[in-house]
């Protein structure tokens, strides 16, 4: 491994610590107390080593239907856009436009950050105010965020261990386009790709890949978030527990056929 990388991960390690003597938000406390799985990390290291970046299409053909509100210059994004690409939802072509629909105003945290024995409590937070206190659901640029106590427990892109990531992910993905079979940086290639990998393990420790089914918000007998303390009244309480949309993916099941259930537009007047 080269000095400057070794030295880099390093003085990643030694952050953590410091971070944690300043009253650090939870999520960097479970950082500094997770153990390194030996399975996850080999799974890990394939994901980056099977990795393609994914580069999102501009300019379309045919417009989007429905008005785009850009993000300001100034709006903060949370830690987890130091790598992940906004919007976050890629993958899952039926789902993924409502759940980026979702990360407008509830926070990757709120459905993600799943720590064991932990209380937590959900709250708006207006991610422009450094203080990392409650803020009022509408004030700009607030998103549903997971507290304890009393504190948010996320940490945002402009935070010194989002810089120490970004400086050392850049890094590792400029030694790895140097590298080909024939080269003889291959062996350090792999050597930095699994460093990456237990660095990438380290930080999606407190995480969990699937968030809540969109029934076990959208429901009301037993809802993951408190719609009462985050201010919706009855009348919006009422629409967001008994939407349709909702109900369909709680019912929708996918047999891999032409004959997969479809979302028709009469589901929606139900």
């Amino acid at each position: 491994m080269k000095p400057l990388l070794k030295n880099s991960i390093y003085a990643l390690c030694l952050y953590l610590p410091v971070f944690m003597a300043q009253a650090a938000p939870l999520y960097l406390q479970q950082l500094e107390s997770a153990a390194i799985d030996e399975k996850k990390l080999q799974e890990a290291h394939k994901q980056i080593k099977d990795y393609s970046k994914i580069t999102l299409k501009e300019d379309l053909f045919v417009p989007p239907f429905h008005n785009q509100n850009p993000a300001q210059a100034t709006d903060k994004n949370s830690f987890c856009s130091t790598c992940h690409l906004l919007p976050p939802h890629t993958k899952n072509k039926r789902k993924r436009s409502f759940l980026n629909m979702h990360s407008q105003y509830i926070s990757c945290e709120t459905c993600h950050f799943q720590p064991e024995n932990v209380q937590l409590e959900y709250r708006w937070l207006n991610f422009n105010d450094n203080s990392n206190k409650n803020s009022a659901q509408n004030s700009n640029n607030k998103r549903i965020t997971p507290f304890y106590n009393n504190e948010a427990v996320i940490i945002f892109v402009d935070h010194e261990l989002a810089t120490q990531v970004k400086q050392i992910w850049q890094k590792e993905s400029a030694d790895k386009e140097l590298s080909t079979e024939e080269s003889p940086t291959h062996k350090l290639s792999t050597e930095v790709i699994l460093e990456k990998a237990r660095l990438k393990l380290r930080i999606h420790s407190p995480l969990g890949k699937k968030g809540p089914k969109c029934i076990d918000c959208h429901n009301n007998k037993d809802p993951f978030l408190d719609l009462v303390s985050l201010g919706f009244d009855e009348k919006e309480i009422s629409k967001l527990q008994q939407h349709s949309i909702s109900r369909f993916f709680g019912r929708y099941t996918k047999d891999g056929t032409k004959n997969e259930q479809r979302l028709r537009m009469t589901d929606l007047l139900q």
